[in-house]
């Protein structure tokens, strides 16, 4: 059973947690609740919580301060924060403690519970499965190469973790790398899903986790922040200094060939240098960080600064609620100018949109819509992104997706995307039509286009496109008697005869001349 901690000022609201679901149902027990921060951090050490459910706003201890003394004291600990809408600009430095979901209070009911408290324990089970916690907790090394293993988790590292450390021989010559993902875009043939885009990320951790050894035999895998999936990270030590650079040329090659072989995964690999001394570990990560906001950037050298948005999502959220579309393009050029031309971090980028989900969750719920699997999927490449380019396509995607449903609500049943799709094919019928001609006529993304037409219409894309060229080469056979069938093919786009006629066989059940010869036995 996972240990559950509610902590709140708000005794109806600790109440209302704690009787709000059949814990038991979901594999939880609630150890306790709790009035603040001090409370619950005083009781974690006789006991220890999986997950802890705090408010940010408290009394004598608040939940940023809890964030932040559990990161280093217990970095297992699975957080889900409670907030407003209000109080975004507090809670922007608790993404940073790698926090598992935020839930807005006044929209919280038990399906969003429930989904939240089950992210959560994937989220345990996620930090267990990558430490190899249940068979390698024994001994004082292993304790310290766990403490290595949350340094992207925590923010501050006490002088005595410190010691610990350097006692151990783990920060002599030790240098964080961290393995930047790309992964494949859609095409005319294959749609890319969220889950697809999650076993691609665990395909490439165990190619790395094999390979890696050979080249740094002392390495030690680094936790990401909950919900990243872009990148992969390691903790190396006793490295050759002088070496450091062609070994990981090495190993990126290597990684790169296998990963071209097996997954079609781009890989880059960036590096902090080589460093000494425990005292040395915040530089480090800070080096690797801003090395992976580099490759993130596109960009040498970037100049950090606040993307200043806090002000915009209780817009949106009062956009949604009035269905109001010309309000929330606006809102989303705001946030997209802004991603756009302000140097920023991926964990800035990664609150961005915590805060632009809660908002727009906040809009939706107004308007008696509760569909937690259809905001899912909106948001469900989020974890994926490794670029900014992808990050603006991510962020229109979003927009569509929540402009379709407004668009359902306020008066048609059909989706103005696909609308626009189906009108460029049918407007283009005699041509080549991709993928990414019919995307940029309806001013989505490929990946967007291909996964919400499929939808929509139960059918893919390309399906589709086959599926009204065969019509129209059928209207046409029974239009004009054409028997010569290379001519049709060429008349409607088709490179070739053979690729026609297997198009046609796939759609019709039988191939050109069989069609022509029934129609001809019919009189048609």
């Amino acid at each position: 059973m996972y240990k559950v901690m509610v902590v709140d000022d708000e005794p109806i609201i600790l109440s209302g947690i704690a009787h709000m679901l059949r814990w038991q149902d979901i594999g939880c027990t609630i150890e306790g609740t709790y009035r603040n921060g001090k409370e619950a951090y005083d009781a974690l050490s006789s006991s220890p919580a999986d997950i802890i459910i705090t408010d940010i706003k408290m009394p004598v201890m608040d939940g940023l301060e809890l964030l932040r003394k559990c990161s280093s004291g217990y970095p297992d600990t699975v957080f889900i924060i409670l907030t407003s809408l209000e109080e975004f600009r507090l809670v922007k430095e608790a993404i940073r403690y790698n926090v598992c979901e935020y839930l807005v209070k006044t929209e919280l009911d038990e399906s969003l519970l429930k989904n939240a408290v089950l992210k959560a324990e994937a989220e345990v089970e996620r930090r267990n499965l990558l430490r190899g916690r249940e068979d390698e907790r024994e001994g004082d090394g292993n304790r310290a190469a766990e403490l290595v293993s949350n340094l992207l988790v925590v923010r501050d590292i006490p002088p005595a973790t410190r010691g610990k450390l350097n006692r151990e021989g783990l920060c002599t010559s030790f240098a964080f790398i961290a393995f930047m993902l790309e992964y494949p875009e859609a095409s005319d043939d294959v749609t890319w899903y969220a889950e697809d885009y999650e076993r691609l990320y665990e395909w490439e951790a165990d190619i790395i986790r094999k390979v890696l050894p050979s080249i740094y035999p002392s390495c030690v895998f680094v936790h990401s922040r909950s919900g990243e999936a872009s990148r992969i990270v390691y903790f190396v030590h006793n490295v050759d200094a002088s070496a450091f650079r062609a070994l990981n040329n090495r190993l990126e090659d290597r990684v790169r060939k296998a990963s071209q072989l097996v997954t079609k995964v781009g890989i880059t690999l960036v590096a902090s240098v080589v460093y000494n001394g425990a005292d040395s570990l915040p530089e480090a990560r800070d080096d690797v960080e801003m090395k992976s906001t580099s490759f993130y950037l596109d960009k040498e050298n970037p100049s950090i600064s606040s993307l200043e948005l806090d002000s915009v999502y209780s817009k949106i959220e009062a956009v949604v609620r009035t269905k109001d579309i010309a309000g929330l393009e606006a809102s989303f050029r705001l946030i997209m100018n802004n991603i756009s031309f302000t140097d920023h971090s991926l964990w800035q980028l990664m609150f961005t949109l915590s805060a632009l989900r809660s908002a727009l969750w906040a809009g939706v719920c107004a308007l008696g819509i509760q569909n937690q699997e259809w905001m899912d999927d909106t948001f469900s490449l989020v974890p994926y992104i490794s670029r900014r380019s992808m990050a603006l396509d991510v962020l229109d995607d979003i927009k569509t997706s929540v402009e379709s449903e407004l668009f359902r609500l306020s008066a048609s049943s059909s989706s103005p995307v696909i609308d626009k799709a189906r009108e460029y094919v049918i407007s283009h019928i005699d041509e080549r039509i991709s993928l990414s001609d019919v995307a940029s006529y309806a001013g989505v993304s490929e990946g967007y286009m291909s996964k919400s037409f499929k939808k929509v219409m139960s059918k893919s894309l390309v399906d589709y496109i086959n599926t009204m060229k065969v019509d129209k080469a059928k209207e046409i056979i029974k239009a004009s008697g054409y028997t010569r069938i290379n001519e049709i093919a060429l008349s409607l786009g088709f490179d070739n005869i053979y690729y026609f006629s297997k198009v046609f066989r796939k759609v019709t059940g039988q191939s050109p001349s069989e069609y022509i010869k029934e129609c001809q036995r019919e009189g048609v």
